[in-house]
């Protein structure tokens, strides 16, 4: 047993970056296939599964029980965990078979790990119960403990914390019998652990301070671990002071101190101190360096380049969140790419095992037809032998009866006939089994053809409706570019009439009286262009407030350029219609693009009422965001009230919808806050737009939003809990950021 089991790990600042996405040309798939076939667990594989028939053919338990092992086993080391399980099953009841209590249960115990690994929380919590009957029967008290822990294990996956603590302290009550301090520890830290992932900090300090005590009486036991804890336990109550001189003496005591230092770094920067935070977040960076710790090094080089920001050294912080971004796009690419070559690695362990299941059936049913026409041929030849040994017979009886004799030699050339007959037709039976292969071959390959065509036609469809919408967005820009040409048609008029006005003013100098009537009529007319210039005016800034906050856009007209702007606490909402793709397969383009469009149009107007900015539209997904540009305290409550009224104008539209056969839209979204980059892109069309984490896990709070619910961060929930109703959802895992707090709207 480890006293580091469970260790309580918390980073405090939040993962920044967007993972580049891994585009495999078919070179590169076709060496990782040729790699992977060349891994040693294939071919282990398919030798055990050789094994696994020739004993279930020789009908040999012990035999079967062992080539059953290697296989879950084979299928445990490379992670494919559901594979293990249902060998290690089939290894477990041959144990029973044969008798071998010890065997079932190292192989039971081996399925709910296993089982466990494979996120199949029910099913392995089933086996630890019956390990712990059996072993608590047996009294093996470090078994005992050890299915304890992995109930725990369990019980926590699925954030069930209650049931989680009921376990440790089973395991705490089975050490104080024993008097075994090491254990006590570990279970006082895992309790720790569970009563910080249910936010009860104060708990999470009493029980880290009670392990440490025992730490201290045993001086053998390390105990720097336990001081991370406390000091992140410390820090999430607000006790700064508490926190740093427990992960001060943590860090006295690691080999790799580059977490640690990175934690108090953190903080310092929390609470402002910027001196303090420079320099551990220096030694975090040399530290992580020395050690190859990659993780705590970009988190590092984001926290460097928060620091500089604060000691306005702008060049300094852009270097150093882009070497965070270079890092963690980089990490990003190895998880993904080990991901895939895991599954890759899975799916030929697989198409191995299937394929050698069936060459071995083939190879018996061949066999068998071999064994058939060998049999059939030895029958056809012993009955020609006692045809020739009875023609000589009866030749040797009548031997004086020539035609008597003749008559048996033509029998006797009958017979061979009759022979060679069944050896073709025998032949022409092989013939024809060959060709009902071939033709199943063909058939097959005609499936996948078909299969093939049907995937292409699909993409072509996918195609087809982005160039319409491409098409569509063209036009829009057209519009635009027709309305900045109308504008300088209007001013080039504007200085040509400015200058008859002044040719205007010298004729009636030259003649007087007798062109007043007509100069009286141009001022009109010129009055009247004057009237349109405003106009158009008007109608430009009303664009240009259209694509532009009003402050931004006032910026842009009296300096040239907007610099970009932090927000501390922005409110992002992303919206995104399910099954777009099939909505666009059932409508024409046109009347997708405008649906499409009636909604967003009433999103604008809903934005505009709850003092939300809208920022962009991608496809089917609509953006915007509360608390800028003018930064205000309401931003929460109004983009989750902004939220609740799109999903009731979706619901509403759909009775629509469905009065007139149309198919439903099904929206879903997501709402988290945090701190933004925000500013304008680009030097001729202007976008304002916003950067950051924050943006990221908004999108993920969308992705992960069952249909038609408002999924919303812990951060959000915190700002508004007080003013709507929430259900809690437990922490769900989240793609590159682990597992987080989510709630649903009611």
């Amino acid at each position: 047993m480890k006293n580091a089991r469970n260790i309580l790990i918390f980073m405090l600042l939040p993962l920044l970056g967007n993972a580049g996405a891994l585009l495999e040309t078919d070179t590169v798939k076709m060496a990782t296939e040729a790699t992977l076939a060349a891994n040693p667990a294939v071919e282990d594989l398919r030798l055990a599964i050789y094994d696994l028939r020739l004993a279930e053919k020789e009908n040999r338990t012990e035999a079967q029980l062992e080539a059953c092992i290697r296989i879950g086993r084979i299928y445990d080391r490379e992670r494919y965990y559901e594979r293990a399980a249902t060998y290690y099953r089939q290894a477990e009841l041959l144990a029973q078979k044969l008798g071998d209590e010890a065997a079932q249960l190292t192989l039971a115990w081996n399925r709910a790990e296993a089982l466990l690994n494979a996120a199949q929380y029910d099913k392995a919590q089933d086996g630890f119960n019956a390990l712990l009957n059996a072993y608590e029967t047996q009294n093996r008290y470090t078994d005992q403990v050890r299915c304890l822990e992995k109930l725990a294990q369990a019980n926590l996956a699925i954030s069930n914390f209650p049931k989680a603590v009921d376990y440790y302290l089973k395991i705490k009550q089975l050490a104080e019998r024993r008097n075994d301090p090491l254990t006590i520890a570990t279970a006082l830290n895992n309790l720790g652990f569970a009563a910080n992932r249910q936010q009860d900090f104060k708990a999470a300090v009493d029980y880290f301070t009670q392990a440490e005590a025992l730490y201290k009486a045993n001086p053998s036991i390390k105990s720097n671990y336990v001081y991370t804890n406390l000091g992140i336990a410390w820090n999430n109550l607000g006790e700064s002071n508490q926190s740093l001189q427990n992960l001060q003496r943590a860090d006295n005591g690691l080999a790799d101190k580059s977490y640690v230092q990175h934690l108090i770094a953190s903080i310092y920067l929390k609470n402002k101190d910027i001196y303090n935070a420079l320099k551990y977040n220096e030694l975090a960076i040399g530290s992580a360096k020395k050690s190859k710790n990659a993780q705590v090094e970009c988190d590092a080089f984001e926290a460097a380049s928060q620091i500089y920001q604060q000691l306005f050294e702008y060049d300094k912080a852009l270097d150093f969140y882009k070497k965070h971004l270079t890092l963690n796009d980089s990490l990003l690419r190895e998880e993904r790419l080990r991901q895939q070559n895991m599954e890759a690695l899975h799916a030929l362990m697989e198409r191995t095992e299937n394929e050698t299941f069936q060459n071995l059936s083939d190879e018996e049913k061949r066999q068998l037809e071999t064994d058939k026409l060998k049999s059939e041929t030895e029958r056809l030849k012993l009955q020609a032998d006692n045809q020739r040994l009875d023609a000589d017979r009866r030749e040797k009886e009548l031997a004086l009866l020539r035609r008597e004799d003749e008559v048996k030699e033509a029998n006797l050339r009958t017979a061979t006939l009759e022979a060679e007959r069944n050896r073709q037709a025998l032949k022409l039976a092989t013939q024809q089994l060959l060709a009902e292969k071939q033709g199943r071959e063909i058939a097959d390959l005609a499936k996948q053809n078909e299969l093939d065509s049907l995937r292409s036609a699909r993409q072509q469809a996918e195609q087809q409706q982005q160039i319409a919408l491409l098409e569509n967005q063209k036009q829009l820009d057209d519009m635009k570019i027709q309305q900045q040409e109308s504008f300088r048609k209007t001013a080039t008029w504007i200085g040509l009439l400015g200058a008859a006005f002044l040719v205007v003013i010298g004729g009636s100098w030259l003649y007087g009286r007798r062109l007043n009537k007509r100069l009286a009529s141009q001022n009109q007319q010129i009055e009247a262009q004057k009237q349109e210039i405003d106009v158009e005016r008007t109608r430009a800034e009303g664009l240009l407030l259209n694509i532009l906050p009003g402050e931004v856009a006032h910026e842009l007209k009296t300096q040239g350029s907007s610099k970009p702007r932090h927000y501390e606490a922005v409110s992002v909402i992303f919206t995104d219609f399910v099954g777009f793709t099939k909505i666009s397969s059932v409508l024409p383009p046109g009347d997708v693009v405008k649906e499409l469009n009636e909604f967003f149009l009433d999103f604008d107007e809903i934005c505009e009422r709850h003092n939300l900015e809208k920022i962009k539209t991608i496809g089917d997904s609509y953006m915007c965001a509360g608390g800028l540009p003018i930064e205000n305290k309401t931003h929460a409550k109004d983009a989750v009230a902004a939220a609740r009224e799109m999903i009731k104008i979706v619901e509403k539209r759909n009775v629509a919808k469905a009065a007139v056969g149309h198919p439903e839209w099904r929206i879903r979204i997501g709402v988290h806050t945090g701190e933004v980059v925000a500013g304008v892109v680009g030097s001729k069309k202007f976008a304002y737009d916003i950067w950051g984490d924050t943006v990221n896990t908004a999108s993920r709070m969308e992705s992960n939003c069952p249909i038609g619910e408002i999924n919303i961060s812990e951060a959000t929930y915190k700002l508004v809990n007080q003013s709507f109703n929430c259900e809690y959802r437990g922490e769900v895992e989240v793609k590159n950021k682990g597992k987080m707090g989510m709630y649903l709207v009611k």
